[in-house]
């Protein structure tokens, strides 16, 4: 823990804490009696922890048994979509050539579609056999409830560093990144770009132009960058093509870490669009995957998305009323963190009145007629992308 706690390794899921400080409370609580690691990624456009499963499995099985060991648990749980078949196999295999290892770990596959931006509880939820509905938060970080004991969740992208980081003492962890986050990210790149892929990036060195327009090659010929989702579906602002020049330092944002650049950092998920694409069916698209995958427990999520949803598809098919356009916003502005169990309707809402915010004269010119944009959906998804580090 200490170590940890030296070379200030942060969380890579999107929220940033400091392992070694969750590691020292749930110390300072008793110990924790599981480590749930969440492989779950809904996010659209996520597909780091996977890769990491199918192609660095006992990487990923160590760093989870260091987890166990630091805060006193007996038994891991690897919380993964179902669907996952090969980060499914590769773990299992994993898991089998080490299972005489004292710490027990579990391979727990669940069925989607999951809330995007639920938190934590979600794994645990699901790993009680209950639906996929997260648990109000109380506003205490802290320990997780899981059967008759306590858990610590943890993204698998996070406990991936941890065999490399102590095999050195931290020393060449801490010697690259930023200040307030050492290390590297590995960043989710897809979307209309030329080089869709996984690229692991020194945090505090570059901008996002730099990853967008350098590392993955920038737009397809003939076509030019429009705007990038940074955050993935929760990214606010949407960065416009003479935005891009934005830090890859979280420690700079308001999200997490209350510095001077607006807006939400988030975990790594980045999807381009160029200039073939249409804000407004972004914007659709988006409401659509949130209505979608909500769980229904509480009125935003429930009605909430399934309202914008409609409302933007008016608005893009061109059967929109003057005044639709006026209430998407205001209901954007009532869907916060203050009415919702967790973050899944506020991201939506969040998240597209930043395309708003971003291209408003689009968004206007679709109440005289629907949408005139060409759409190109020639998107790589995540299971056709190769992993590059």
């Amino acid at each position: 823990t200490n170590e940890i706690q030296s070379a200030r390794l942060r969380g890579r899921g999107g929220a940033w804490r400091l392992v070694g400080d969750r590691w020292q409370q749930a110390r300072a609580e008793g110990g924790a009696d599981y480590v749930v690691i969440d492989l779950l990624e809904p996010d659209p456009g996520r597909f780091r922890d996977r890769k990491l499963a199918e192609r660095h499995p006992h990487r990923l099985l160590e760093g989870a048994r260091i987890a166990a060991h630091a805060v006193g648990a007996t038994s891991v749980f690897l919380c993964i979509d179902a669907d996952s078949l090969r980060a499914r196999q590769a773990l299992q295999r994993a898991i089998e050539a080490t299972q005489e290892q004292a710490t027990a770990i579990q391979l727990h596959p669940v069925r989607g579609p999951f809330p995007l931006a639920a938190g934590s509880s979600l794994a645990v939820e699901l790993l009680r056999g209950g639906r996929a509905e997260p648990q109000a938060d109380d506003g205490v970080v802290g320990l997780e409830r899981l059967f008759a004991g306590s858990a610590i969740v943890h993204s698998a992208s996070t406990l991936g560093y941890l065999p490399a980081l102590l095999a050195t003492a931290g020393e060449v962890f801490q010697s690259v990144g930023s200040e307030w986050a050492p290390g590297t990210q590995a960043f989710c790149v897809s979307g209309l770009v030329r080089r869709p892929g996984l690229y692991e990036v020194e945090l505090g060195r570059g901008t996002v132009r730099d990853l967008i327009e350098g590392i993955a090659g920038g737009a397809r010929p003939e076509r030019a960058i429009k705007f990038v989702l940074h955050a993935g579906y929760g990214s606010s602002p949407v960065l416009a093509a003479g935005d891009l020049d934005r830090p890859l330092d979280p420690g700079l944002w308001a999200d997490p870490a209350e510095g001077p650049l607006s807006g939400v950092f988030g975990g790594g998920a980045i999807l381009v669009a160029d200039d073939s694409v249409c804000p407004v069916d972004t914007a659709r698209r988006m409401a659509q995957a949130y209505a979608g995958a909500a769980c229904g427990k509480c009125m935003p999520c429930r009605e909430g998305t399934a309202w914008l949803a409609t409302a933007l598809s008016r608005l893009e098919e061109g059967t929109a009323q003057a005044d639709d356009l006026a209430w998407i916003i205001q209901r954007c502005n009532h869907l916060t963190p203050a009415v919702a169990l967790c973050g899944h309707a506020p991201s939506a809402a969040r998240s597209i009145l930043a395309l708003h915010e971003a291209f408003p004269e689009e968004f206007a010119a679709h109440l005289d007629g629907g949408c005139a944009v060409a759409k190109d959906l020639s998107m790589k998804v995540p299971d056709s992308i190769h992993m590059r580090y």
